[in-house]
């Protein structure tokens, strides 16, 4: 059973790293896309290409590192993802053709995963309750402002130094975190003699999967992210098409998203231990509903400029910041002894609901706001009526926890 040592508080920044890398090597190269395009003489839909590659990547990754990790030990497989990613970033600074940079890219989201899935049975095996949801909002804020900030940076490096130096920077990072996993980070994996043969490891994930409760989870969370996700890919389109505005404009919104999702997540890191987690996750996916029937309200009635609609998103992202991380934490929760296994299956889903809806709505119609916030309001809907369904069926014990 995980416990709080004072001992292991170190090791979160070094998690909150691994976390960010992620992120970070996707949306570092999302302003540089068109000079990969011309620098591999391909159309501009080809050289996007690199990003869904990663985004690919990075769920096989996360559905097997967790499993790895429960095998051989939580420290050689996020030190080992950390340093695949370096070399995967060399190789990506070095590819001669456009297919060379696709196996790079592909390579470097396999290796990044870990960071996010390694990280999160980390903290699984060491904390437990409102202390986990409190160590997984300190990890997703890390996540959160490596979004928001590395796709301004890899501006800046494409712009004065050459889209392909961004890699250098990935190299490095990815470098540095992994020699410090390899110096600082204790192994936390909790043997105690049990089996954790493939053949075992390959049950405990049925059995996680199988559990109701743990489906329930894995669908809010699969519609928190989805919403957001779904939300900053189709939203520029809607800006450029029907109001004209130019891409660096959703930057600065963007950054307005990001802002309060990490407002919710500081909340939820820094909440007294006597603060219900069912209270701040049902509360949270609340506000995400509510504020998502403001934003198509707005709509409805004409008021289509984005300080309208970001306006109304901004508390939605509060709510899915408070939400989020006690979503996982409770998931993760119910596999102890396997918390690699529950936080893989937890991310996987994420991504994959995620997916499914980003390919679902990339045939609505891009030059309203409407049918991107009927898409939030629906999925926003659902997460919480997966909330009340969870807590009428758990009781009253529920309620405190």
């Amino acid at each position: 059973m995980a416990r709080a040592h004072s001992e292991h508080r170190g090791v979160i920044p070094l998690l909150a790293a691994c976390s960010a890398a992620g992120v970070i090597g996707n949306f570092l190269l999302l302003p540089a896309l068109p000079d990969v395009a011309r620098s591999y003489a391909v159309p501009t839909p080809q050289a996007q290409l690199t990003v869904t590659v990663y985004l690919v990547a990075f769920a096989i990754g996360v559905l097997l590192s967790g499993p790895l990790a429960d095998r051989y030990g939580r420290k050689p497989l996020l030190a080992g993802g950390m340093l695949v990613a370096a070399l995967a970033s060399i190789l990506a600074l070095i590819a001669p053709n456009f297919s060379g940079f696709i196996v790079a890219r592909f390579v470097q989201g396999i290796g990044a995963a870990t960071g996010v899935t390694v990280s999160r049975a980390t903290v699984g095996d060491l904390f437990a309750g409102s202390e986990l949801a409190r160590k997984i909002a300190t990890l997703t804020m890390a996540m959160v402002t490596g979004t928001a900030m590395s796709p301004y940076l890899g501006g800046l490096i494409a712009e004065n130094l050459g889209w392909r130096n961004g890699f250098w920077f990935l190299f490095a990072g990815s470098l540095l975190i992994g020699v410090a996993v390899l110096r600082y980070l204790p192994e936390t994996r909790q043997t105690h003699g049990a089996d954790n043969s493939f053949t075992k490891l390959w049950r405990e994930s049925l059995a996680v999967v199988s559990q109701p409760v743990f489906l329930a989870y894995v669908v809010q969370a699969g519609m928190v992210y989805a919403l957001f996700l779904v939300f900053i890919s189709v939203a520029p389109f809607v800006m450029a098409t029907s109001l004209g505005r130019r891409p660096s404009d959703f930057g600065i919104y963007y950054l307005l998203l990001s802002i309060g999702y990490f407002l919710g997540n500081l909340y939820v890191s820094r909440a007294r231990a006597t603060v219900s987690a069912t209270k701040l996750m049902t509360r949270g996916l609340g506000l995400q509903l509510v504020f998502s029937i403001v934003a198509l309200v707005f709509a409805l009635l004409g008021f289509v400029d984005p300080v309208y609609i970001f306006g109304a998103q901004f508390p939605l992202c509060i709510g899915q910041g408070l939400a989020l991380p006690n979503i996982m934490a409770r998931g993760v929760s119910l596999a102890p002894d396997y918390t690699g296994v529950a936080s893989s299956v937890m991310g996987f889903g994420q991504i994959a609901l995620s997916a499914v809806c980003l390919q679902f709505m990339s045939f609505a119609p891009i030059d309203s706001w409407i049918p991107i916030l009927s898409f939030c309001v629906v999925v926003a809907a659902i997460a919480w009526l997966a909330a009340l369904l969870l807590q009428r069926a758990k009781g009253p014990e529920m309620q405190n926890a």
